[in-house]
């Protein structure tokens, strides 16, 4: 089932990314978004209906790993969706209001299911068998409005709020982003540079994604001032390149279990090793 999973999301993600590419519509963009979510779903559920779990191991692993990566991008395409057909018409202060407002929500979402929240980033597993099997339902475990829509067979109380703990990290990068260009963040800045670069990127678009959120925490473009999307832009420009969309990449950088900062790891230990053997020469 492993390889199934894998592949069908690989599928999925390959499917949100040439949409976005293309379909420069933003409504038109979503809404093809959720329909390629609903149908990778629907592919999903037949297929565990029809080759049932061997046991609870591999029941928890679906609903704890497997199902909410699915359901986390239908959620958060969802919600961008909702967001932006509510989003009312006014001046940049009514805009900046709405969009903060859709912050606290995020927010308050996080703070009353933080339990679950830091129980999945530490890696535990000992309410596994509560959480992510059907049917054992923990009384306290109440689920809100949206929760009671789905499926009972295909989800639990918990594989559905992770899923949308998940879209809403997403979510909150995505609505920062919109504050960022209210405020005019994306405009030209400084940073970039129009002359080409004898240098070719060949390392992976990840690593350099993970390379430009470094940089912009580090403070150290145009006085800490520059975001994060003219960063990307900047080396979109000078290495020649497509990161595509950096945010859902940033989000499974977050999402990482062990080694969120890989990249930045290796760099340091290739630098690190260069400096021990300079060492070793004199």
């Amino acid at each position: 089932m492993q390889v199934f999973e894998t592949d069908l999301y690989d599928k999925l993600k390959g499917a949100l990314k040439k949409i976005i590419t293309e379909e420069h519509h933003r409504f038109t963009q979503v809404r093809q978004c959720i329909n390629a979510c609903q149908d990778a779903i629907t592919e999903l559920k037949s297929y565990v209906l029809e080759k049932p779990f061997a046991g609870s191991t591999e029941e928890i692993h679906f609903f704890k790993e497997v199902q909410p990566r699915f359901y986390c991008q239908f959620i958060y395409y969802v919600k961008i969706f909702r967001i932006e057909t509510n989003r009312p018409a006014g001046s940049d202060k009514v805009l900046l209001k709405y969009l903060r407002e859709q912050l606290h929500k995020i927010k308050y979402f996080f703070y009353n299911n933080r339990d679950l929240y830091q129980y999945y980033r530490m890696g535990a597993t000992y309410l596994d068998e509560t959480y992510f099997i059907r049917g054992r339902y923990d009384i306290q475990l109440l689920p809100d409005d949206l929760a009671l829509t789905i499926d009972p067979g295909f989800s639990t109380i918990q594989s559905y709020k992770l899923a949308k703990l998940q879209a809403n990290e997403l979510l909150r990068i995505y609505i920062n982003g919109a504050i960022s260009e209210i405020q005019g963040a994306d405009e030209p800045a400084s940073i970039y540079v129009n002359k080409k670069s004898p240098l070719q990127w060949t390392g992976s678009k990840v690593a350099l994604i993970e390379l430009s959120y470094a940089l912009k925490d580090g403070g150290v473009f145009n006085k800490a001032s520059a975001d994060i999307k003219q960063i990307i832009s900047c080396f979109e420009e000078v290495f020649n390149i497509e990161l595509g969309n950096f945010y859902n990449v940033f989000q499974e950088m977050r999402m990482r279990k062990k080694n969120r900062t890989s990249f930045l790891d290796l760099l340091k230990e290739r630098l690190v090793q260069h400096m021990d053997e300079a060492d070793e020469g004199y």
